[in-house]
């Protein structure tokens, strides 16, 4: 995804951080193991959330192991050991990249352009292994890319349609990590505001870019054209924080009808202190997650 739902690492208790560290590494691994050492390069904070929501619902978990890493090979590091939740945590991401990467084509100009390319081949092959073996994921994905191509052709898109493609298509990918008929719709009106949370927080990261380039953004839409006189950029910002509220509000709402078994407290840490702290992060101009991004 954007690498912007991570946890607020000074509130986090040791065990709780290497726990989630462990996670990170062990859905690092798993990329490696099903796509390749370049798949590695497209390890996000947002999978590991995903990653350890999947197994926070499950009554049982593998567990974990160790195993040695690229940027460190005389260390063995804890890692979350292998399982479907991390393999289906894997073949999200590597759809999902796929399908960004087709985007920013779209979006980028002819230099972006040339950087991009070459990493179109790699993308295609680890899309279509993932597509076998998650071809739901891949149907859903492909239909958000489709609808956000349509609806960024229109004019005077409001930020509810605009967010609408990424925030349906998480609401979607989450409900197929529970058979239980409730768990699903909670499910998907949780994932439903993370893709909206996600995508509305990707468009005030990258406002100021925008705005320069023309790109499309729906906080410029909404506002009409603007210069880059910073005090009008810092009120968009400020309604978009409003927005950003009342969006993590519902979700953690949400959030907490979600039946966990286990990693309450990181996921508690995550959805409570850390989406809050980048969003701020974001609005400062002090963010650093656009070197996290595809």
């Amino acid at each position: 995804m954007f690498g912007y739902i991570k946890p607020f690492k000074p509130e986090m208790k040791v065990k709780e951080f290497d726990t989630y560290q462990a996670f990170y590494c062990g859905l690092c691994h798993q990329l490696g193991e099903m796509f390749g050492p370049f798949a590695k390069l497209t390890l996000s904070y947002d999978f590991t959330f995903l990653a350890m929501v999947s197994v926070g619902l499950r009554q049982e978990f593998a567990g974990f192991c160790k195993a040695r890493c690229m940027a460190n090979p005389l260390k063995k590091k804890v890692c979350a050991a292998p399982c479907e939740d991390l393999s289906f945590t894997a073949g999200c991401a590597m759809i999902l990249f796929y399908y960004k990467l087709k985007d920013n084509l779209q979006d980028s100009g002819f230099w972006k352009k040339l950087l991009y390319y070459p990493l179109l081949p790699l993308a295609a092959s680890a899309r279509k292994k993932a597509k076998v073996r998650f071809p739901e994921v891949d149907e859903i994905f492909s239909k958000m890319i489709t609808d956000q191509f349509a609806l960024e052709k229109q004019e005077n898109v409001s930020l509810d349609r605009a967010a609408d493609p990424t925030a349906v298509a998480m609401g979607q990918m989450l409900t197929l990590l529970s058979q239980d008929e409730t768990q699903k719709r909670i499910l998907s009106r949780f994932g439903y505001l993370v893709g909206r949370w996600v995508y509305l927080m990707d468009a005030l990261d990258d406002l100021s870019d925008d705005a320069k380039t023309g790109n499309f953004n729906p906080f410029l839409i909404r506002l009409g054209d603007i210069s880059l006189d910073e005090e009008q950029l810092a009120e968009i910002r400020k309604y978009g924080r409003g927005v950003l509220n009342v969006t993590v509000a519902e979700l953690g709402s949400t959030y907490e009808l979600l039946e966990l078994q286990r990693y309450k407290m990181i996921l508690d840490n995550i959805i409570y202190l850390g989406l809050p702290h980048v969003a701020s992060e974001v609005l400062s101009g002090s963010s650093k997650a656009k070197r996290e991004k595809l």
